[in-house]
């Protein structure tokens, strides 16, 4: 069965009569993005291990449950309630050190996190030893062992688009690059992710990553007839849930970088959305 196939059948299980429920309030979702938990560089994209057992403490505190995609998938097609401070954890790249230094973080507080990866990287460091340096990205032996948990959902960040340079951003569209032959790069490279997820784990992927955060409105559309439920951007905000589907397309997310105070960023982007 072609992967797209699939994961709208699988939509299809959920009750149809779930769309039209109504909710005098929309739920909140903050989706707070990370890449790296490592002790060496850290900066916009990487913080310390302390700095991660920092915000899940502060989470639990606070009363926040970690979610992961498909309980919001859920809230919003079948009806399913949430938490009631939910809160997600969303990992872009699939670094080696989710698994070496998050990992056993999530295991501590018993916390959730999703971790978008970037397929043509868990494919060529799977070949290689684990050596601990810059930019190592996780093996499938260690994304499959993390998933297996029950902590970690494992979604689609490309095959091998997440490339920023003179002719490539992202899944953009290149310059003079015709639109059918666009279109098709843009299946080709999430089908290719898609197959090997389902390869690996039964299911694919229900949510798509984009690489750099850069979108519009013809990718959006792309990403729905690929068969995503969701999309995720690098756009600043609180998510607003509802039984909606539109409200999973082009999700917001606050940037946790190094030093940051994590209640600040959260208050801010509250009163952002609020706005």
């Amino acid at each position: 069965m072609h992967i797209v196939s699939l994961l709208l059948s699988l939509l299809l299980l959920f009750d149809p009569a779930a769309l039209f429920l109504e909710r005098e309030e929309p739920v909140l979702l903050p989706v707070l993005m990370y890449h790296e938990v490592k002790y060496t560089e850290p900066g916009k994209d990487s913080i310390l291990p302390e700095e991660m057992e920092s915000d899940l403490r502060y989470l639990a505190e606070e009363g926040y449950s970690t979610v992961l995609m498909e309980d919001v998938i859920r809230f919003v097609y079948a009806g399913e309630e949430l938490p009631e401070k939910p809160i997600l954890l969303s990992f872009d790249d699939g670094y080696a050190s989710n698994y070496r230094y998050l990992f056993p973080l999530l295991q501590k507080y018993h916390a959730k996190a999703v971790i978008s990866i970037i397929g043509k990287s868990a494919d060529e460091f799977s070949l290689l030893p684990d050596d601990g340096g810059p930019y190592v990205h996780a093996s499938w032996k260690q994304l499959l062992e993390m998933r297996d948990s029950g902590l970690v959902e494992l979604q689609n960040h490309s095959y091998d688009l997440h490339r920023d340079d003179h002719t490539t951003h992202g899944c953009t569209r290149s310059w003079g690059e015709d639109m059918t032959a666009y279109a098709l790069r843009i299946r080709q490279d999430a089908d290719r992710l898609q197959e090997e997820l389902y390869e690996k784990t039964g299911t694919p992927a229900s949510t798509f990553a984009y690489p750099y955060g850069y979108y519009d409105e013809v990718l959006e559309g792309m990403m729905e007839e690929l068969g995503f439920a969701a999309t995720l951007t690098c756009d600043f905000g609180v998510n607003r849930l509802t039984r909606d589907p539109d409200c999973l397309r082009g999700m917001k997310r606050i940037c946790r970088s190094h030093g940051a105070d994590l209640e600040a960023l959260l208050n801010h982007a509250k009163a952002v959305s609020a706005a």
